[in-house]
């Protein structure tokens, strides 16, 4: 049902309303104007919904979450790739599989202007803060400006590689994949693929 429809349906059932409420003999004109407000209440309500909002502060925020995520699967995607690199130059492993488990996503930390007041009353003296992001406008787009990124922490990795039975190929992966990603031997998991 398109607007002019819509319209027009409203028009018909408002003079409905009006029709039958003049026809009713006791009411007064006060009872009635208030009906009449309340039902044109209702059904601006109800057109609130139906108009589009303005979508572009939406689109900014899932392109913006996009992009966190794309710069996490990345991490991972090249972690990864670095780590298999890495294992498959270990004497005796083999054709090597992996996965890392990634303990949160990416955090932005952005450059902020602190402004400081210091309200002094007799004898307290008391500090207000007030944090703005710094935004940086280029082509005419306005960007929060990052000062640092944290990658997300490995939080567990698996390996499957043809050398993975012996004890002694299993113990150097495991130390290396350690020493690498700086997580502990618990946290690593070898077997034989």
């Amino acid at each position: 049902m398109n607007f002019t429809n819509m319209k027009s349906n409203f028009n018909r059932s408002f003079v409905q309303i009006t029709d039958k409420l003049k026809s009713k003999k006791g009411l007064s004109k006060k009872i009635m104007a208030i009906t009449l407000i309340g039902i044109a209440g209702i059904v601006l309500i109800g057109l609130s919904e139906i108009i589009p909002d303005n979508k572009s502060e939406k689109r900014k925020e899932v392109t913006y979450s996009v992009a966190e995520t794309s710069y996490s699967s990345s991490f991972k995607t090249e972690t990864e790739k670095e780590l298999k690199e890495i294992i498959s130059k270990i004497d005796g492993v083999g054709n090597v599989s992996l996965m890392l488990t990634l303990d949160g996503t990416t955090e932005y930390v952005y450059a902020e202007d602190i402004d400081t007041e210091t309200d002094e009353n007799n004898d307290s003296k008391s500090d207000k803060y007030k944090n703005k992001v710094i935004i940086v406008d280029s082509d005419g787009n306005e960007t929060a400006l990052v000062k640092k990124i944290i990658e997300p922490k490995v939080k567990g990795v698996v390996i499957v590689c043809s050398g993975g039975g012996n004890i002694e190929v299993k113990e150097r992966v495991i130390k290396a994949v350690s020493s690498a990603l700086n997580i502990s031997t618990n946290n690593i998991c070898v077997e034989k693929g």
